[in-house]
């Protein structure tokens, strides 16, 4: 037990100079009040809702809009298509009616006959 430190005597502690603290400042947290409305913040309001209400009316009205004239093109689109086609039926029909053989059919059931010195071809 010799290495054992030996704490029976009594000498008196010295004195360690502390550090100064600050004293304690209480800290009183205020309960904070909800602002209020007033007639600004509520006419914002009003006004920031009407716009929106306005905009969706307006956005419904556009998409209206171009829906109708949508149906519209497709419409005209079709009937297009069907007049050029009814133009191409008839520029056949045209073709085979004036066709050289067909009109030569013609000429010799009426008793014509053809002299080649009148024919003049035109382009």
């Amino acid at each position: 037990m010799d290495a054992m430190p030996n704490y029976t005597h009594t000498t008196s502690p010295r004195k360690v100079d502390q550090p100064q603290q600050r004293p304690r400042v209480r800290v009183v947290k205020h309960k904070l009040e909800k602002p209020g409305f007033n007639a600004i913040d509520i006419a914002f309001c009003v006004a920031t809702a009407f716009v929106v209400v306005f905009m969706a009316m307006v956005v419904v009205h556009t998409s209206n809009r171009a829906a109708t004239a949508n149906s519209q093109l497709a419409t005209t689109s079709a009937s297009l298509e069907k007049v050029r086609n009814q133009n191409n039926d008839l520029k056949q029909e045209v073709s085979d009616l004036t066709s050289p053989s067909r009109l030569n059919d013609i000429a010799a059931k009426n008793g014509l006959t053809l002299q080649n010195q009148n024919i003049r071809n035109v382009k």
